[in-house]
C-alpha cells in the first residue's frame, strides 16, 4: 500500500514538472500543440493520482471498504463481467476505427491515416487470433 501512495506522489511530481517545463520553454518557440499536450499529460497525471490517492485515504479510514473492494476486486462474477466489457469495448473500438477509416477515406485524408486504421483492424485481429488459440489450449 506504502509503494502505491509513492508512486502517485511521484506521479504528481512528474505532473508538475511537466507544468514547469511548459512554462520555462513558452517563449522559446514550442508549438501549441506541444504545450497543449505536455499541459493535457500533466493535467491527466495529477488529476488520476489525486483521485487515486484519496481512494487510499478513504481505504486506510475504512477498514471495511477496503475488505469489500479487495472482495469485489477478486470474485468471480465481477472478472467474469469484466472481461466481457473489456472484450465488447475492444469490438466497439475495432469498429470505431472502420468508421473513422471510412470517414477519413471519404473526406479525402491522406493516404498514411488510411494505412495507419488499417494496420490497427489488422494487428487487434490478429492479436485476437492468437488469444483465442493460447487460451483453448490452457483450457
Amino acid at each position: 500500500m506504502k509503494w502505491k501512495k509513492n508512486l502517485y506522489i511521484a506521479l504528481i511530481a512528474v505532473g508538475l514538472g511537466l507544468i514547469g517545463t511548459v512554462y520555462l520553454f513558452l517563449d522559446k518557440g514550442i508549438s501549441p500543440r506541444g504545450i497543449g499536450a505536455l499541459m493535457g499529460i500533466a493535467s491527466g497525471l495529477i488529476g488520476m493520482s489525486v483521485s487515486q490517492l484519496l481512494t487510499l485515504r478513504m481505504e486506510d479510514t475504512d477498514p471495511s471498504l477496503r475488505k469489500r473492494n479487495e472482495i469485489e476486486r477478486k470474485d468471480e462474477r465481477n472478472l467474469a463481467i469484466r472481461c466481457r466489457a473489456k472484450a465488447l469495448s475492444g469490438d466497439v473500438l475495432l469498429w470505431a476505427v472502420v468508421g473513422i477509416s471510412w470517414l477519413s477515406f471519404g473526406l479525402g485524408a491522406p493516404s498514411w491515416i488510411l494505412l495507419l486504421t488499417a494496420a490497427v483492424f489488422v494487428a487487434k485481429s490478429l492479436l485476437e487470433l492468437c488469444l483465442m488459440i493460447r487460451y483453448q489450449q490452457e483450457m
